[in-house]
């Protein structure tokens, strides 16, 4: 193993190092965290793709394009000593993402599990010889990683931002930052406490902050990677983006929750109108159409300028004023059922509403400032005015 050059990226904030390495090496340090990594996507399977022919053209010792990884935590190593640096780099092996290259990497190592499992041991040797160009980015922050992975898959079969997402903040799932604790679906857990989240809604929440859209993205295409690169560019990227995002987020629900209390809606409102979006308070901002809403409405008011950043909302939240509580909940979910009834997309209409209630509540400009029950009435009168 041999860094062949070392650049710094001043956009990203990381060094780039050219290695070479062998394909056994690069085997050893990528395989383990390819296995764990259960959000990974999965590869291309159709035998007419170009990678069908890569294993043909690895055995012909073809040189192919370089594979680029980061190492989402920094490590230190002499500028000149190749041995340190393949030490580090195998002490923090788990810490590698594969940013550009998924697809060749599959190929090859089924190429080696096809040599070992013919017992073709020259073969098998030619190829754990054979040297390739790693590209790693070290010191990289998660919002540099995502940055890189969308310019360097732009145009190739992407994966979907939120997919991109949920991979780099796996590591967040199940214990707390912050004081803030995100759970997997799979955990079998439910997010009953103010500081629980469900992660796979606070991902579509970040995405929906990240692409300044509350609605979900169907499809991944090279129309979702401008988009998203156009907001991402503007980000710092030494900031802890994600950490800044559940944190506002958190502020605020916990915020309501204080204010609201135990207030629930009504049984007289129940059995008037029906079953309710949210009976509390907590019912009803922690469901994926408020996050994605509150997201969406958070980058679009610092588009806007109406916010600094995302450090600003702490402070506000803590003047919000709620005279009744129940009144509220009722009136929220009023609007709520009423988009249930007229509505042909539910769920895209109630990420909408509250799309239009954060950006009120949260807006200095706005007659609904720190006024969750006007910014509720102005948030489905807006709804009304944009679809009926």
């Amino acid at each position: 193993m041999r860094v062949a050059s070392n650049l710094h990226d001043a956009r990203i904030g990381a060094q780039n190092l050219l290695v070479e390495m062998t394909i056994g090496e690069y085997e050893g340090i990528v395989s383990d965290a390819l296995k764990k990594n259960e959000f990974q996507r999965r590869r291309v399977g159709s035998s007419k793709t170009v990678y069908a022919l890569l294993k043909e053209d690895l055995l012909k010792q073809c040189i192919i394009p370089p594979i680029v990884l980061a190492l989402t935590n920094n490590i230190k190593f002499k500028q000149d000593d190749d041995v340190a640096f393949e030490t580090a780099l195998n002490q923090n092996k788990d810490h590698l993402v594969i940013l550009d290259g998924l697809q060749r990497t599959y190929t090859i190592f089924d190429l080696l599990a096809d040599l070992r499992s013919s017992s073709d041991e020259g073969s098998l040797q030619l190829i754990l010889s054979t040297k390739l160009r790693i590209e790693i980015y070290v010191g990289l922050n998660r919002l540099g990683i995502l940055y890189r992975m969308l310019t360097l898959n732009t145009g190739q079969t992407p994966m979907s931002l939120r997919h991109q997402i949920e991979m780099l903040y796996l590591d967040y799932i199940s214990k707390e930052t912050n004081g803030i604790e995100l759970i997997r679906e799979a955990d079998g857990r439910v997010a009953s406490k103010t500081n629980q989240y469900n992660f796979k809604d606070v991902i579509e929440g970040f995405n929906a902050y990240l692409d300044r859209d509350e609605l979900p993205i169907d499809k991944a295409d090279l129309l979702e990677n401008v988009s998203s690169l156009e907001k991402l560019a503007k980000e710092d990227p030494k900031s802890a983006l994600f950490d800044k995002f559940i944190f506002s987020l958190n502020s605020t629900v916990a915020k309501f929750t204080e204010i609201c209390g135990a207030s629930e809606v009504s049984e007289e409102f129940i059995d008037e109108h029906g079953t309710p979006f949210g009976k509390s308070i907590m019912q009803i901002l922690k469901k994926p159409q408020a996050i994605s809403g509150y997201g969406a409405a958070v980058g679009k008011l610092i588009d806007f300028k109406a916010l600094s950043t995302m450090d600003d909302i702490g402070q506000i939240v803590k003047e919000l004023k709620i005279e009744d509580p129940m009144a509220f909940l009722e009136d929220m979910n009023k609007s709520l059922l009423w988009l249930k009834t007229n509505s042909k997309k539910i769920g895209n209409a109630q990420r909408n509403f509250f799309t239009f209630f954060f950006r009120d509540l949260l807006n200095r400009d706005s007659d609904s400032y720190l006024s969750p029950i006007n910014a509720s009435k102005s948030a489905l009168r807006k709804y009304q005015a944009q679809n009926m």
